[in-house]
């Protein structure tokens, strides 16, 4: 499901190219972790990093993961562009701006927070998270319907909707999830025929 091309040692895609672009995305994805799986996915898939098909094999397999999700997804595509040294630059460039910045939103929060002025701006910031986080569910349903052909995918989206709404552990919905695509693993085999696996991809 998820395979490391060897074109991904070419120029563009070394541990300083990863470094760089996940620094600016540490320093800029305000509004959680929606807001940073956006940036993600544009900055990936923008630079050919990673196709759409591979940064969902990353989001679900983070899933998969206990702990930060978005750290285990940062990861994942660091190694996917560049082996360990994109991991370790993947992270070193997410976690600093972002740690450097959240101290700094700390001291300030605790300054501001009593205040009255600041009501309101607060909101509109729980606001405009909530609109990543929409955002993001609307740009991965729609990724994951159209790889799937007919309307096998619109029908599997419904089907574990509402298993969630249904039953309050994430985790027994993974499960299911899981189970399902060992049992019948057609179901969710998003390429074509005519795609078979590219000629020197290796897992």
């Amino acid at each position: 499901m998820f395979r490391r091309r060897k074109v991904n040692q070419d120029a563009g895609r070394g541990g300083l190219a990863v470094f760089s672009c996940f620094v600016r995305i540490g320093a800029t994805a305000f509004g959680g972790g929606s807001a940073t799986i956006v940036a993600m996915r544009q900055a990936v898939t923008s630079r050919g990093w990673l196709t759409e098909q591979q940064f969902l094999d990353t989001v679900v397999l983070s899933r998969l993961t206990p702990g930060i999700t978005i750290l285990a997804q940062v990861l994942l595509i660091g190694r996917q562009v560049c082996g360990v040294r994109g991991m370790l630059a993947a992270a070193l460039g997410m976690l600093a701006p972002s740690v450097a910045i959240t101290l700094g939103l700390a001291e300030l929060y605790d300054a501001v927070s009593g205040s009255a002025l600041a009501t309101t701006p607060l909101r509109c910031v729980a606001g405009v998270a909530a609109g990543f986080a929409v955002a993001l569910a609307v740009a991965l349903l729609r990724d994951t319907l159209k790889r799937s052909p007919m309307i096998r995918g619109p029908l599997t989206f419904v089907a574990f909707l509402a298993l969630a709404l249904v039953v309050a552990n994430p985790l027994l919905v993974l499960l299911a999830a899981i189970a399902a695509g060992v049992a019948v693993p057609a179901i969710f085999d998003t390429r074509k025929p005519s795609e078979p696996g590219e000629a020197g991809d290796e897992y």
